[in-house]
């Protein structure tokens, strides 16, 4: 049996990390048998990141990579797309994964009301007296790095300008199919389902949040994607 390494989560999100439930949603959708294992320390983990996936001869690191080994088993999850489909496919998780993501990761850790919720979940099984200290230092690396990537320069108004573009570049793929490319779902939806999902359900108010959650279409292809593609 195959094993996820991943970080925790809660009765909604199995991973609060949605690379590690993008992996999750992969590995129900290929058929192998696997189970989780959750942890809050990648720090001995390739990458020192998580998700992981511990087989019997090696652990496979990064959603992408396992996303490729499980096809080269025969997962083929997007066997059904054109080859114009599949370069769009490609595009729009680079979207979503290296930007829109990163407006989940602003909401979370950089906006105080939805922090002081989140802190707990993501560190509460820490010792109470480390609890605060390796918060506060993660949340200052957060910072730093959204500096560095860009997204934590931007003024509210410039950084919901770019999101709303991805957004509607989502919107428009779509169209009126059930999944991005077609009647049943691919990778795409594996990568973008859970980004979007947990803007959509932060524990705050934020703009981005209302932007996701009040779009009909996109609200109800998270609500019916999710369904299917969520491990149980």
């Amino acid at each position: 049996m195959l094993t996820l390494l991943s970080f925790p989560g809660d009765d909604r999100h199995p991973s609060f990390s949605p690379f590690c439930l993008k992996a999750m949603c992969l590995l129900d959708m290929s058929g192998q048998d696997w189970e989780p294992s959750f942890t809050t320390d990648p720090s001995k983990m390739p990458y020192g990141r998580l998700p992981v996936l511990k087989t019997a001869e090696a652990l496979i690191p990064d959603s992408g990579r396992i996303q490729v080994w499980l096809d080269e088993r025969g997962a083929g999850f997007d066997d059904s797309l054109t080859a114009g489909e599949r370069a769009h496919s490609h595009a729009l998780v680079r979207m979503v994964e290296d930007g829109l993501r990163y407006g989940l990761v602003h909401d979370r850790w950089l906006r105080d009301e939805c922090w002081e919720v989140l802190r707990d979940q993501f560190f509460g099984a820490l010792p109470l007296p480390l609890r605060g200290t390796i918060a506060g230092t993660a949340r200052k690396r957060i910072r730093r790095m959204l500096e560095m990537q860009g997204t934590g320069r931007f003024s509210e108004a410039d950084r919901l300008e770019r999101m709303a573009r991805d957004l509607d570049a989502i919107r428009e793929t779509l169209g009126n199919t059930e999944y991005l490319f077609g009647p049943a779902p691919s990778s795409a939806d594996a990568a973008v389902v859970p980004v979007l999902d947990m803007i959509r359900t932060l524990p705050c108010e934020t703009e981005l949040k209302a932007l996701v959650r009040d779009d009909d279409r996109i609200a109800a292809y998270l609500d019916r994607a999710s369904a299917v593609l969520y491990p149980s």
